[in-house]
């Protein structure tokens, strides 16, 4: 985690020192989360998390950037327990900013992360998304390429999901095939409040082909600030998630409990943007 903070440092610093030039700009963020929620659902066990990225950005509206976090071994197994994201795009802007439009792809890269299946199909996952802002509001689809991470006949085919206490369970499971072509629908809306306050609003829906247990719906209400430089948050995330299917135990060292990672949480975090 330490070398993670210091790459995630070093980026942030080269983007501060770089200025723009011709239309291009490079910017760099860092943060500190009490959980890593992606899509409402736990990415750390529901333990903490440190991530950090960066950003290019022209005047053309190209755009592209990478970010990266720490992520449980007991969810992807058997690698580095990071996730790197890259990204690039377009986006179209008009009315002075406040109209939108965003077309991009997505790689999600879990280093060396495999399921306990040889030959160990991975959890690395492509998507491309198709974007539109109008004020304080924006909606965006994400449309999966790939297998959603790893899921398919030979990982998930047939699960039945574990249940609270750790046990396998063994009735109403999973059908089998591919999960490429999985969408997910991201509906947001930000308002200032009072005293600099911002509140953020969030429903998302989670689609899985052939999985339809899989799917459910995820929804989240933040405030943030910016204190001294730095912008300080909380929110509450949730989802209607299939406990069952969204319940791990313990692989990795140093997890003793079995875990519901898409339950209800208050998630705080502190960023820095360069």
């Amino acid at each position: 985690m330490r070398a993670r903070l210091i790459v995630s440092t070093v980026l942030s610093v080269v983007a501060a020192r770089l200025p723009a030039q011709s239309g291009h700009t490079l910017s760099g963020n860092l943060a500190l989360a009490s959980d890593y929620r992606f899509r409402g659902v736990s990415q750390t066990y529901n333990q903490p998390a440190v991530q950090g990225g960066f950003d290019y950005g022209s005047t053309a509206g190209v755009y592209g950037g990478a970010w990266g976090s720490n992520v449980s071994g007991n969810q992807f197994l058997n690698g580095a327990s990071l996730e790197l994201d890259l990204y690039g795009g377009y986006r179209l802007t008009a009315g002075g900013g406040r109209v939108g439009l965003d077309l991009g792809m997505q790689y999600y890269w879990y280093p060396s992360a495999r399921y306990n299946i040889d030959p160990g199909n991975d959890y690395n996952t492509t998507e491309v998304y198709l974007g539109a802002r109008y004020d304080h509001f924006a909606a965006k689809y994400s449309y999966a390429l790939t297998n959603l991470f790893g899921m398919n006949t030979e990982t998930i085919g047939g699960y039945c999901g574990i249940g609270p206490d750790g046990s396998a369970e063994t009735t109403d499971c999973l059908g089998t095939g591919d999960s490429k072509g999985s969408g997910y629908v991201d509906l947001n809306a930000t308002f200032d409040v009072v005293g600099g306050v911002s509140l953020a609003l969030h429903y998302g829906h989670q689609y899985v082909r052939n999985y339809a247990p899989l799917s459910y719906g995820d929804y989240r209400i933040g405030l943030s600030r910016q204190v001294g430089g730095a912008s300080l948050g909380a929110a509450f995330v949730g989802t209607n998630a299939e406990d069952r299917f969204y319940r791990y135990t313990p692989t990795s060292g140093g997890s003793q409990e079995t875990e519901d990672v898409a339950k209800s949480a208050i998630v705080l975090s502190v960023t820095k943007a360069f």
